[in-house]
């Protein structure tokens, strides 16, 4: 169907307007070359041994290409150039080496992916759970549920079992380690230990619907003592509403569909549908990586949902009062 030049310039007006909203959007740098773990470092040091054996067999191929063309190309009336063929050890030399090189490249991939699968003792369980598009943390020992940013000891082994609550997802954090893939109904494990405190970021690299793109990943790894802290104030109820303001926001909360979909722990609203809201407060982002979690973002977030992440499963609430928006703004705010 062709389209109207006012339907054109429609469209891409629309296309620059999300180029520009994603230009204020929460962007979160991917970095593949960084590894902060041991298993990580193994993946980047494979890497990098082939790519240098990749590159010292493409500068001999195309070095011999620049001397051999223009020394043995043809020319009118001069004698044939003399023939390489039966020459039996050079045969054996350019089928060996390319042979010998793959089974040192298969050998080291083995050691490799024991190093990455290596299981290690007293390992911190955590459980992934991707969603359309978000992903669920859970700390079955812990008794700790969180949502998209994923909390860490440094010098601590994990154990991340990976399941898919949807579709297929798959989890990559690159500095951390490989991507493996999160599938219903079947669990993957990854085993980093990360080494530095740090925010890492990364990635859902399953094609997994619209929002695929924001579905993005962040890893906060903190020394032991600050992730206890964490883990301690995660296993609290939310707070009571320190003000007025606040209290009529849980109000405006509990009184509409939100509860059907979140989980506040210490109020009525216990919904399994959408991440658990008990300490949204104190996270970074909203939907997942697609903004900064500050009182303006969330305000369009909960008005404008369909616009900011067309696709997801929470409606927009363009129709509450600007009141009630306000107040519902500062009691999530508030959940720290």
């Amino acid at each position: 169907m062709r389209r109207s030049g006012r339907q054109q310039v429609a469209l891409l007006g629309a296309g620059i307007g999300l180029l520009l909203a994603g230009g204020v959007a929460c962007t979160l740098p991917v970095d593949t070359l960084n590894p902060v773990t041991p298993q990580g470092l193994a993946i980047s040091n494979l890497f990098n041994l082939a790519l240098a054996l990749s590159a010292l067999i493409l500068a001999l191929v195309v070095g011999l290409l620049l001397v051999a063309i223009p020394r043995y190309r043809e020319r009118p009336g001069a004698p044939e150039p003399p023939q390489i063929h039966g020459n039996r050890n050079l045969e054996i030399f350019w089928t060996a080496t390319p042979a010998l090189l793959l089974t040192v490249i298969f050998f080291l991939t083995l050691r490799t992916m024991h190093v990455v699968d290596a299981a290690a003792p007293g390992a911190l369980r955590v459980q992934v759970v991707g969603w359309q598009w978000w992903w669920e943390y859970r700390y079955p020992e812990l008794g700790v549920v969180t949502a998209n940013e994923l909390h860490v000891p440094v010098g601590v082994p994990l154990e991340l079992e990976l399941t898919g609550g949807d579709v297929i997802h798959s989890f990559w954090a690159p500095q951390l380690i490989g991507k493996r893939d999160a599938i219903p109904g079947k669990w993957n494990v990854l085993r980093p230990q990360v080494q530095q405190p740090g925010i890492y970021d990364g990635a859902c690299t399953e094609y997994c619907g619209m929002q695929h793109a924001w579905m993005r990943i962040r890893v906060v790894a903190t020394p032991p003592d600050q992730f206890d802290a964490w883990v301690r104030g995660q296993q609290q109820p939310a707070a009571p509403p320190p003000d007025p303001l606040a209290a009529r926001g849980q109000q405006v909360f509990l009184q509409h569909t939100c509860v059907n979909c979140h989980t506040i722990r210490g109020t009525p609203a216990d919904g399994r549908v959408g991440p658990d809201l008990t300490h949204f407060g104190s996270r970074t982002t909203l939907g997942a990586g697609v903004r900064v979690n500050t009182p303006e973002n969330l305000r369009e977030w909960i008005e404008h949902v369909q616009t900011v992440k067309p696709g997801a499963l929470m409606p927009n609430f363009a129709g509450l009062p600007s009141a009630d928006l306000d107040a519902l703004v500062a009691y999530l705010q508030g959940l720290k």
